[in-house]
């Protein structure tokens, strides 16, 4: 197999920020359980899969952009495929040397961790991570932005963990916000990390510049528009 399939990656991502976001939960409530270590296994994996789907990522918005030369977007779409076939030949290297055996962790029963400290400690950890998305400063740096991106990601997650829970209902309105917001930090993510992507072709600087700046431009917009979102999300938390 010489080409990473796009879904698989992008699916084994999604389960370990799943698997982060549930050992991070346990780990509020029992604080001696290492949740890093734990999960250190799958991150070193994700880690070495990330490079990979930076790459699927680049060559997607590249693919959709239509404007300007056709020839300068070949080229990138070629290096960037080059790229990703090469840093899929590092997993599988890595994956053969350091992986030995089935990465497992450990069930919850097996933990020791009862329904009834989960079910009382719940809405204190959601409180908790509801205050790293809604905290409001006037100007928002990148940073910042990423790491509400994180929290927000990571609290969809608890929520969703406790869907099929006796006593818990899931509100819908709270979920539709939620996913406008993760799909507005989303695409802007993907922006900053093609746009990083790219320059590391120092090579082909002249071919990626009327790229980037399209990016640029896409990327302000989405942030933009992120605000107003996380604003009408810390209203609507306000009036429940």
């Amino acid at each position: 197999m010489d080409n990473p399939d796009e879904n698989s990656a992008h699916e084994f991502r999604v389960g370990v920020k799943r698997l982060t976001a549930l050992y991070y939960f346990l780990h509020e409530i029992e604080p001696t359980l290492n949740a890093k270590k734990i999960l250190k296994p799958y991150r070193a994996l994700f880690k070495s899969i990330g490079h990979i789907r930076d790459g699927h990522i680049a060559i997607n918005l590249v693919q959709d952009l239509k404007e300007g030369n056709e020839e300068d977007s070949r080229i990138l779409l070629r290096a960037a495929e080059s790229r990703v076939r090469k840093d899929f030949r590092l997993f599988q290297k890595y994956f053969q040397s350091s992986v030995r055996g089935p990465v497992s962790i450990p069930t919850i029963t097996s933990l020791g961790i009862s329904e009834r400290a989960i079910l009382r400690y719940k809405q204190n950890v959601l409180d908790s991570l509801l205050s790293q998305i809604t905290g409001h400063e006037e100007r928002i740096s990148s940073e910042a932005w990423h790491k509400k991106r994180i929290f927000l990601k990571r609290y969809h997650h608890t929520l969703d963990a406790f869907q099929f829970c006796p006593g818990h209902k899931s509100d819908e309105e709270e979920l539709k916000q939620i996913k406008i917001l993760e799909q507005l930090l989303g695409d802007w993510h993907d922006r900053v990390t093609t746009i990083q992507f790219l320059q590391s072709f120092q090579e082909l600087e002249h071919q990626a510049e009327h790229v980037i700046a399209i990016l640029e431009k896409q990327d302000r917009v989405l942030l933009g528009s992120a605000k107003i979102y996380l604003n009408k999300y810390l209203k609507w938390h306000g009036n429940r």
